[in-house]
């Protein structure tokens, strides 16, 4: 087992284990034109939405409209990063549901994809290195043990800094309560994720019968759980990701299943920006050609500056 991150000394840790965001901000232009790569889900009434070609979708970088073309999903193979709350409030039966939940999530993979474990509590963990090995995952899930507090948004953090900056990564994160740990702020955390390639989609624990505010705006200061939901929620939809809730181990067994799924029906989309400057903000507008539907996708993507 890996400690990436140890209590009273995170922020040290992540400096030295994390690069500045902008070094951390795929797609990195080298060249005048480099492939954009954008994940899609696209469905309708919760179903996915098959068949799609290229001439689909319209696509536009910073309002320029661009010429797309479809990748072949089977040709990317997904390399996955599982961030799960180990904090002493994962105990009893919730630990053996995350442990079903992410059996669940191994199933629904393809052979070829890889998988790494990071669990946190205080500390942060590599618990088991991205592998294609299934069975080594689910090792490494059998050997999680609950302790400590909930450092949420440090671990997600360190899970984007260190992901893959190519192909398709995919992030989930997992957490029962409020955050009580982190250094890093929810302001932080979203540039973070907004200006790297990984899709990251969170799940969040909530006792039955709980009802969530949807009015206000998150107080960066201390988040209180209502104002997690919020904030997980908003980093994942500025991936393309969603927010899942669970109250019940075969929900989050369910959702857990429904991400692995939902990989084999995303459509990825290809293209090499024109008429646009290159560095900076990319705002990303997609819409679907002919029909209806429901578009998840990131909303833009940066590039940094050449070195000089």
């Amino acid at each position: 087992m890996r400690r990436l991150v140890r209590l009273g000394v995170v922020v040290l840790a992540l400096a030295a284990l994390v690069p500045c965001v902008s070094a951390q901000a795929p797609p990195v232009f080298r060249s005048a034109i480099e492939s954009v790569y954008v994940d899609v889900f696209v469905s309708r009434g919760g179903q996915p939405i098959p068949g799609l070609q290229a001439s689909s979708f319209e696509l536009k970088d910073n309002g320029v409209r661009q010429a797309v073309e479809l990748v072949a999903a089977e040709s990317m193979p997904l390399s996955a990063v599982l961030v799960f709350d180990t904090s002493s409030s994962v105990i009893g039966g919730r630990l053996a549901a995350l442990k079903a939940a992410g059996d669940a999530f191994l199933r629904g993979l393809r052979p070829a994809d890889e998988v790494a474990l990071v669990g946190f509590s205080e500390e942060i963990a590599w618990l088991a290195p991205a592998t294609a090995d299934k069975a080594a995952v689910r090792r490494a899930l059998d050997r999680l043990e609950p302790t400590g507090a909930t450092a949420a948004f440090d671990a997600l953090y360190a899970a984007v800094a260190l992901s893959e900056e190519g192909g398709r990564s995919l992030i989930v994160l997992f957490t029962d309560g409020e955050d009580n740990m982190s250094f890093l702020g929810e302001k932080q955390l979203l540039t973070a994720v907004q200006r790297s390639n990984a899709l990251v989609h969170t799940v969040g624990w909530r006792e039955s019968g709980r009802t969530e505010s949807v009015a206000g705006r998150i107080n960066e200061a201390e988040l209180s759980e209502e104002d997690q939901t919020r904030a997980l929620r908003q980093i994942a939809e500025a991936t393309g990701g969603r927010f899942w809730g669970a109250d019940l181990p075969e929900r989050l067994q369910r959702a857990f299943a429904e991400i692995a799924d939902a990989m084999s029906h995303r459509y990825v989309l290809r293209y090499e920006p024109q008429g646009v400057k290159r560095d900076g903000w990319h705002r990303i507008e997609l819409k679907l050609r002919g029909q209806k539907g429901d578009l998840q996708a990131r909303h833009g993507y940066w590039v940094a500056p050449l070195l000089r």
